[in-house]
């Protein structure tokens, strides 16, 4: 019974509501819930005995304690966790948990778990917890109940609320079977687990721009973080940390909880994926601030050649491996090696140009390089300030190693970059020791005129 408790305790939620007498029962009683002559010797040996710890944890504590978990839009009027505590439970939020808990019966749970009700928000352990464990409770549930509050039917699936929230997208990923219901809570299928139904999971990857085996089969982790980011582009949440938070599970990130810190947050959670993640594809956004993202939309872009170089792990015309995959993050930001290409600007045409190294005349082309307005580039009062005082250069991302610190770019490919500056001290015709990045409304690219080589130069994003 010992083992059983503390295998309980590894793997449940902290709170559930137990749908016989709708009560609460905190994670250290259910082991007194259950019958205590289910866990007998012969129970315990059919899963191989205490001793194979991932047969236990992966059969017996599910078998035993089935839990089904909701996913859903919050109302006005949700139950708290004072509330079922105090027995004051009533209202339209009561009454949806109430049919969450008659569709939970009907796959055979006798528990439930709901975000309103089951956290106690007056404790911050327990929210720190709830929030960091939230991926992993919403993926060993028996059955994930999905309520939308704005659709009825399969027509209007994509219209619903739910798939703009930020937490929606985890709750989505996580488990390996969920159940669709309308807001009238009819059934949107006939399927006992709506990821079986390939035409329902191909209409959800078609809208949600999700990969179909990332609907039914998701792993998490610091992977594909580009294309992941582009998942939550278009999320939002009520609040700015959560941005950050919900994240945290769909890449297996851990770090503190601390709500009232604002964007930090989303700051401290890509300074932990950066640590984790070796994909150039990361270090490619646009808009946010010049060292740092400020939310995941920063790695949208609408153009479909972009979407699919950055989706792929690894993009070389030499079928190899590319860019800087040991950039790291130091005080003074990410620090990688780029290819650095100086440029000029049109301002007639607003057009960039590279602009030719005398030892290199040869291998450069005066041909446009970034076909993008001014306006799109935030610099003071939309013009650029004089060439006497300014230095503009392109830090191509995902170049071709080419020898011990070189890099190498070919002809008639195109190429991920940002956009540096950088300013020329007063009185003398030496730029300072350091680019920085501008930020730009779109993630830019280039197409190389000659097959080009130069050093790569340490950039501090």
């Amino acid at each position: 019974m010992d083992e059983f408790k503390r295998r309980v305790s590894d793997q449940m939620p902290s709170h559930l509501v137990y749908i016989p007498g709708m009560r609460l029962v905190s994670r250290d009683e259910l082991a007194d819930i259950v019958k205590p002559e289910m866990i007998t010797e012969e129970n315990i040996s059919r899963y191989g005995g205490w001793s194979r710890q991932s047969t236990i944890e992966s059969k017996l504590v599910p078998d035993m304690l089935k839990y089904a978990i909701l996913s859903h839009r919050w109302g006005r009027s949700e139950p708290t966790f004072q509330d079922f505590k105090w027995r004051r439970c009533e209202g339209a939020g009561y009454e949806k948990l109430l049919k969450f808990c008659e569709k939970a019966k009907e796959y055979g749970c006798k528990f439930v778990w709901s975000d309103t009700c089951c956290i106690n928000k007056e404790s911050s352990s327990e929210l720190d917890e709830a929030i960091r464990s939230m991926y992993r409770w919403y993926r060993d549930a028996h059955i994930c109940i999905v309520q939308l509050a704005q659709s009825e039917s399969l027509n209007t699936l994509h219209e619903d609320e739910w798939f703009t929230r930020g937490w929606t997208l985890q709750e989505l990923l996580a488990p390996s079977r969920m159940k669709f219901y309308g807001s009238n809570w009819t059934p949107l299928t006939n399927n006992k687990n709506d990821k079986d139904d390939t035409t329902f999971v191909s209409d959800l990857s078609k809208f949600t721009k999700i990969p179909l085996n990332d609907l039914c089969n998701f792993r998490p982790g610091p992977n594909r973080a580009w294309e992941k980011m582009t998942w939550a582009a278009n999320r939002k949440t009520t609040r700015i940390e959560d941005i950050a938070y919900s994240l945290t599970g769909i890449f297996d990130i851990s770090m503190p909880i601390a709500y009232g810190e604002g964007d930090r947050a989303f700051k401290r959670f890509m300074a932990e994926l950066l640590q984790n993640c070796k994909e150039w594809q990361i270090l490619v956004w646009a808009g946010g601030l010049p060292g740092s993202p400020t939310d995941p939309a920063c790695y949208f872009t609408a153009d479909d050649w972009a979407l699919r170089v950055l989706k792929q792990r690894q993009i070389s015309w030499w079928g190899e491996g590319s860019g800087d995959s040991d950039f790291s993050v130091t005080k003074r930001g990410v620090q990688v090696k780029l290819l650095v290409v100086p440029v000029s600007v049109d301002e007639c045409f607003g057009r960039w140009t590279f602009l030719p190294k005398p030892q290199l005349a040869g291998q450069y082309e005066a041909a446009p390089l970034v076909a993008s307005p001014l306006e799109e580039l935030p610099v003071s009062d939309h013009y650029f300030p004089p060439a006497s005082t300014t230095e503009w250069a392109i830090a191509v991302v995902n170049y071709r190693h080419y020898g011990p610190n070189k890099g190498k770019l070919k002809r008639g490919e195109r190429y991920m970059c940002f956009l540096l500056r950088r300013l020329r001290r007063l009185g003398i015709n030496v730029a300072q020791d350091h680019w920085g990045r501008e930020v730009t409304k779109k993630i830019l690219t280039v197409v190389c005129a000659n097959d080009f080589e130069d050093d790569l130069e340490t950039i501090w994003l």
